[in-house]
């Protein structure tokens, strides 16, 4: 369990035996290392949701949570369809409650772990190519070098999950650029990996990325 911390574990554990458990699904970061790559640590909880979003039924809930974890106070806010809540403490928790509609695909049926609904490693690796997209942030490269090398997916099966999900086609040659881009900034992931020589992990993880863009620019050189 060292992926979790003791208050995420907390906050799982009351979604379980919570109404809420048959409208929200566990995904996003959090998950992905804990459940299937055991990579990094992730600070904070992603719930998703095909409903809209009631305020009232979450707020409830991390009131309840407030108490059982001993956070000293709550504050929130409000970004399009999602809420997202900061409970602060000796060790803060960011959780996120988000309405994913349903005209957007689910690849697989999501079943339960840790008596939540989650999503399946194929729907978070779809999301992470359009997280890679969206932002400029090193974690998503973090995972993505893992669902590379660990998961042995390719970029192309990746390209096709996120089309599939999302129906957004991005080309290769797009992905290693955005690759590229979150390269120098891999450095500012060292207080969540999990590896002793986090150093050379960040390096290796650049000279992967360098040679497999650079062995693909060959091969679209060469056609």
């Amino acid at each position: 369990m060292k992926e979790l911390t003791k208050e995420q574990l907390l906050a799982i554990s009351l979604l379980s035996t919570s109404p809420l458990v048959n409208k929200y699904y566990l995904t996003g970061g959090t998950l992905l290392s804990h459940r299937y790559l055991h990579h990094r640590l992730s600070l904070d909880l992603d719930f998703f949701t095909d409903q809209p979003v009631i305020f009232k039924e979450i707020n409830n809930w991390i009131n309840i949570l407030r108490k059982k974890g001993n956070f000293t106070n709550i504050t929130n806010q409000k970004i399009y369809d999602r809420w997202e809540f900061l409970l602060e403490g000796k060790n803060p928790l960011r959780i996120e409650f988000v309405y994913y509609s349903h005209d957007k695909k689910t690849i697989k049926k999501r079943v339960k772990f840790l008596g939540v609904y989650i999503d399946s490693l194929e729907d978070i690796a779809a999301n992470k190519i359009i997280s890679l997209m969206d932002r400029n942030e090193p974690k998503d490269l973090f995972d993505i070098y893992y669902l590379l090398t660990q998961k042995k997916y390719t970029p192309d099966k990746l390209l096709l999950l996120c089309k599939k999900k999302f129906d957004i086609k991005f080309t290769q040659n797009l992905f290693w650029s955005e690759c590229l881009k979150s390269l120098p900034l891999l450095t500012t992931l060292k207080p969540l990996i999990l590896k002793k020589n986090k150093d050379l992990l960040i390096r290796k993880i650049q000279d992967y990325f360098k040679s497999e863009s650079n062995t693909y620019l060959q091969t679209i050189i060469n056609e």
